[in-house]
């Protein structure tokens, strides 16, 4: 058996290795595919295995439909949903009002002389109750509100983190099978180049050492393939992991994701940060700091206790009624250590709340360059470097068949032009990348999201 059919026959078995192993993937973009999943008449989000599809014919996940599904099942935006939960209650436990008191007394019992015994004991039965002074409720129950409102604003931000973490994930499983395409259709065309060179060297036109760079050239293209495949596969694990996990067999369609467009205008993002779970979280926490310097502040004077109640005299078996009020003198506790920590801690929260806005302002900056420049290069690529890549193969193929070019221009041509297409593959990824970071960034479109996460 000749070198050459001994590598035709390794590139066979690897080849049927694969889709014995891979049938998730053996459909390529250009085969029909099942058409994709939407929400039941109900709103709820049928599951991803169809019993009536059989494993060999995966259902199609659209990027939608796959934000919406791990809106619902992410463990996380259940725990933060639980903390909103025990945010409310706080808020609602901080408006109560203080117990009364009920109060038993018995005087002149067991005594000496006239006083043995309870013949002349007096009982007392009273109630107090604690009088908060105006500003004391009030700024507790702020400081809950202040504090429910930063928790579900922590909550929507997680919702947009999962919403930019699947979307980037999505994005990056189309590119992974992009990428697959690409070295598929590159090892095929190195299949056909070894041939073609191969023939002329039978023919003696090449010397034998053009079929060996031929050979190596294909064995590259056969280890490049697997690796695009491992890829594949770790992607889509990894899609299914942030969406919950245990979804069934599917593919992604490269369509559901944002087609390119040109970025807006950097003001109009800069203008959408106002508006973010990110700054209103920041907003709350200096108001909540506020309201706890007045709470501190209304702390320093002390609550008064009023009583009343009915004294009875078993002597002689007469009643009268009894009414009393007691305020703690403030002499050793003013309270002066705690307005100073309150004081320190609103300073603190202002100064995060500007260095959050820096933060969010330089990082939204940051992401808009790369936005605009994942752009560019993609159009460029897609106007002028991929059709460039394309004809100048086509002519090196077309002369060296015709005996006017050597093996190394088509060579040459062929790596540019899968180059080329790889770049293009990884600008459009980047595209996405960025895209999703700057619609995270300014809460682009969360209301309709967050909302199909069954927003408060």
């Amino acid at each position: 058996m000749t070198v050459t059919a001994k590598r035709l026959m390794l590139a066979g078995l690897l080849a049927t290795t694969f889709l014995v192993s891979s049938p998730a993937f053996a459909q390529t973009a250009e085969k029909a595919v099942p058409p994709a999943l939407s929400k039941t008449d109900k709103g709820e989000i049928p599951p991803l295995i169809n019993p009536a599809v059989t494993p060999a014919a995966p259902a199609t996940l659209v990027l939608d439909q796959a934000i919406a599904w791990a809106l619902e099942k992410s463990p996380v935006l259940g725990a933060s949903a639980s903390r909103a939960d025990a945010a409310t209650a706080s808020r609602s436990q901080a408006g109560a009002l203080p117990n009364p008191e009920l109060s038993i007394e018995a005087e002149n019992i067991y005594g000496d002389g006239p006083l043995e015994g309870t013949g002349a004991a007096e009982i007392t039965y009273g109630v107090e109750q604690l009088v908060e002074l105006p500003g004391k409720r009030g700024n507790r129950v702020r400081v809950a509100e202040a504090e429910t409102t930063k928790i579900h604003y922590a909550r929507d931000g997680a919702r947009l983190d999962l919403i930019r973490d699947i979307t980037i994930a999505y994005a990056e499983l189309v590119a992974a099978q992009r990428n697959l395409a690409v070295i598929e259709e590159e090892r095929n065309l190195a299949e056909e180049v070894r041939n073609s060179v191969a023939a002329k060297v039978d023919a003696g036109k090449e010397p034998p050492i053009q079929r060996n760079k031929a050979e190596i050239e294909l064995s590259s293209s056969d280890i490049a393939l697997e690796r695009a495949r491992r890829t594949v596969n770790t992607k889509t694990q990894g899609l299914a992991i942030l969406m919950g996990g245990d979804i069934g067999n599917f593919i992604v369609d490269a369509q559901s994701l944002p087609a390119l467009m040109e970025p807006e205008p950097f003001l109009s993002y800069q203008g959408r940060l106002a508006q973010t779970p990110d700054t209103k979280a920041f907003n709350a926490d200096v108001s909540q700091a506020q309201a706890a310097l007045s709470l501190e502040k209304a702390n320093a004077f002390p609550d008064p206790t009023l009583g009343f109640g009915v004294r009875q005299f078993r002597e002689d078996d007469s009643q009268a009624f009894v009414a009393g009020v007691s305020f703690p003198i403030p002499v050793f506790n003013i309270n002066r250590a705690g307005i100073q920590r309150a004081g320190h801690e609103l300073n603190a929260a202002k100064l995060e709340q500007r260095g959050g806005q820096l933060s969010l302002e330089a990082t939204l900056t940051e992401s808009y360059a790369d936005f605009v420049s994942a752009y560019r290069e993609a159009k460029a690529l897609d106007d002028s470097v991929l059709p460039g890549a394309e004809e100048a193969f086509s002519f090196s193929r077309q002369g060296y068949d015709a005996g006017k070019f050597g093996y190394l221009e088509v060579l040459d041509a062929q790596r540019t032009l899968f180059d080329a297409r790889r770049q293009y593959n990884e600008a459009v990824l980047d595209y996405h990348r960025q895209r999703a970071v700057i619609e995270r960034l300014t809460a682009f479109h969360s209301d309709q999201k967050i909302q199909n996460g069954k927003e408060h």
